[in-house]
């Protein structure tokens, strides 16, 4: 048995936490990770975690000797359907695992773990954005690539230049996802 097979043996331990519970130290872990694993989002972790201006409402981290080592965020935004239908979604962000600690499940368990906790609050929905080479790991967790088009914004009037490229969903209640084109927006700019 491998190292790695032998530190995927023994689950680690995955913590929920509110934001509003997130203490100054954890916060600054995950922001230094956060600018570890993103580094052209750097200049703004170094300074918050927030995603187009919206703080996450929980977010999932591991932590190892007191060090946070993965980290997920769960954020809440909108879709807008064209015949007017609006879900509130479970949005994943900032999906990351330290270098040294990667290839071993970690990301698994982070994202399994914020889909639990999505379903126990009863969003319908996940989305994620990610780049085309993660497609198939997210596929093999049962996202689907949107065949629509979707568009994210900040406000009702400034869309969100996306740098990743691969809008994907997971359907987390027994309700189809919306076909056809989708907003994606924070509650509040309705």
């Amino acid at each position: 048995m491998s190292e790695s097979e032998r530190e995927l043996s023994v689950a680690p331990p995955v913590e929920i936490v509110d934001e509003n519970d997130l203490q100054p130290d954890d916060d600054l872990q995950i922001r230094e990770l956060l600018c570890l694993c993103f580094p052209d989002w750097a200049e703004i972790f170094q300074h918050r975690r927030l995603w187009h201006n919206t703080p996450p409402v929980y977010s999932v981290i591991i932590r190892e000797h007191g060090k946070i080592v993965g980290h997920t965020a769960v954020v809440v935004r909108m879709i807008t359907t064209t015949w007017n239908f609006r879900y509130n979604v479970a949005s994943i962000q900032g999906v990351c695992v330290a270098p040294d600690r990667r290839r071993i499940g970690l990301s698994l368990c982070l994202l399994q773990t914020a889909m639990r906790e999505a379903v126990r609050r009863e969003f319908p929905f996940a989305i994620l954005y990610c780049k085309e080479f993660l497609v198939p790991f997210y596929t093999s967790q049962g996202w689907k690539l949107a065949d629509d088009s979707v568009v994210m914004w900040n406000t009702r009037d400034l869309p969100i230049s996306m740098r990743s490229n691969c809008p994907m969903y997971c359907e987390l209640a027994d309700i189809s996802f919306p076909e056809g084109p989708l907003d994606v927006h924070s509650p509040e700019t309705v």
